[in-house]
């Protein structure tokens, strides 16, 4: 049977799967291939359940159609798994894995860099594993940019650190000697005293695109596209999962822009799909959830389920959450947000929306298990970090953090919450979801 697939001209040539003294082992490998084949016929399934998703979005903008939750008595798409029995938790995760105990700081960035050399790109994913935070979320999606081959310079970039490899340890090396000598003249002292030891104290997780897009470097044989998430996930599980297992490391996703169960539901196939196909056991890759989408703060409890028993947890946001509130309500009249830097995260809707995500979060299984949160994400980076601590210091200012938990009174409140119409889904009355 021929690949089902096409490649852009050019791409096999410059990512081979060769290993010499000039090369390394790169992206486009056979079980790279094999993967991108085997999750070609969910492809007519995600062109479904996105076009399903923009007539939802079309009846909203009319006013057929307004938000809500689903009935309990429906059945979640592509499961057997009924809405009430997910509402009342009965279904079943796995525990948390060892290396996702501790998540108390999360960074996030790209692996690769624009336009640059490998070494150049490797400095990305070093910095990351030498920070000293408990999880790194290497970004395919928002934090890349999509120019160029950059999905794939991320993807090799990833492949090389995650394999320890030479190119990878030479970099690691010279970062971390850089780091310290930073630090001496700061601190008066070293900050990684072992940078080998020091690369194994941060779990990596990866972020593919969403289910919405479609990839620029693979097509279907007709010349249309192929979903990039399917790209994104097949490649980095198939470069790297027995790197991360081998070391006693977990295969950790971040989902971004899911808006309902189904889609979930669809994820979930795909990863059963690249298990199978990888020598993997069922459930064996985990994931976090990006609730993002207004539509999926109605299903909270539905998703959860659908992607059991590899659901890990949830993560909350604010400006991807603010867009797809203005997009939701935009057929509403009656609907203003204000100035969006006055939307902090004790603003009405977003408060209730990251409640609601923090009691899904914290509803215990049918196992007993309850799942991991994750808070949003500030935009830092050491230099500007230590900037505005010593500002802080020498001023007496506050940081963007302070400000938003003690900073003026909620302008919108539940009023606020109650015009947009997200009273009755999003501040607790209403179904558990």
């Amino acid at each position: 049977m021929p690949f089902p697939l096409r490649l852009r001209a050019g791409v096999a040539e410059a990512y081979p799967d060769v290993l010499t003294p000039a090369a390394y082992p790169d992206v486009l490998t056979p079980a790279a291939l094999a993967g991108l084949e085997a999750l070609a016929p969910f492809e007519q399934e995600r062109r479904d359940v996105m076009r399903r998703r923009l007539e939802r979005r079309a009846a909203r903008h009319r006013g057929d159609e307004p938000l809500g939750f689903l009935e309990p008595g429906a059945v979640i798409p592509r499961t057997r798994i009924s809405v009430a029995d997910a509402r009342d938790a009965r279904f079943g995760c796995a525990p948390v894995p060892a290396d996702l105990r501790r998540q108390w700081i999360q960074g996030t960035g790209p692996a690769a860099k624009p336009r640059a050399t490998v070494e150049q790109s490797l400095r990305n994913p070093a910095d990351a594993l030498l920070s000293g935070a408990d999880g790194w979320m290497f970004d395919g999606e928002d934090a890349l940019g999509q120019l160029s081959t950059m999905s794939l310079d991320n993807q090799r970039s990833l492949r090389l650190a995650l394999a320890r490899d030479s190119r990878f340890l030479a970099v690691a090396e010279s970062v971390a000697a850089e780091m310290n000598a930073w630090s001496t003249g700061f601190f008066g002292r070293r900050i990684v005293a072992n940078w080998s030891a020091q690369l194994e104290m941060t779990t990596a997780i990866f972020r593919p695109r969403g289910l919405h897009l479609d990839d620029r470097h693979v097509a279907c044989f007709d010349r249309t596209g192929f979903g990039a998430s399917f790209v994104d996930a097949a490649l980095y599980v198939s470069a790297n999962a027995a790197a991360l297992r081998g070391r006693g490391r977990t295969v950790v996703l971040y989902l971004p822009k899911i808006q309902t169960a189904e889609e979930a539901a669809l994820w979930n196939e795909i990863l059963l799909t690249l298990e199978e196909r990888s020598g993997l056991d069922a459930g064996a890759i985990r994931t976090y959830v990006l609730v993002e989408q207004l539509e999926a703060a109605f299903q909270l409890m539905e998703i959860r389920a659908a992607l059991a028993p590899r659901f890990l947890g949830f993560n909350t946001g604010r400006w991807d959450y603010i867009n797809s509130v203005a997009d939701a309500l935009a057929g509403d009249p009656s609907f203003v947000d204000p100035n969006i830097e006055h939307i902090a995260m004790t603003y009405g809707y977003l408060r209730a929306y990251e409640d609601r995500v923090r009691r899904a979060a914290n509803t215990a299984d049918a196992r007993g298990e309850c799942s991991l949160w994750q808070g949003g994400m500030e935009p830092q980076s050491r230099d500007r970090s230590v900037r505005l601590g010593l500002r802080r210091r020498r001023g007496g200012r506050r940081g963007p953090r302070e400000r938003a938990a003690g900073g003026r009174p909620d302008r919108g409140g539940p009023e606020g919450a109650r015009r947009a119409g997200l009273a009755s889904g999003l501040t607790g009355a209403g179904p558990h979801g």
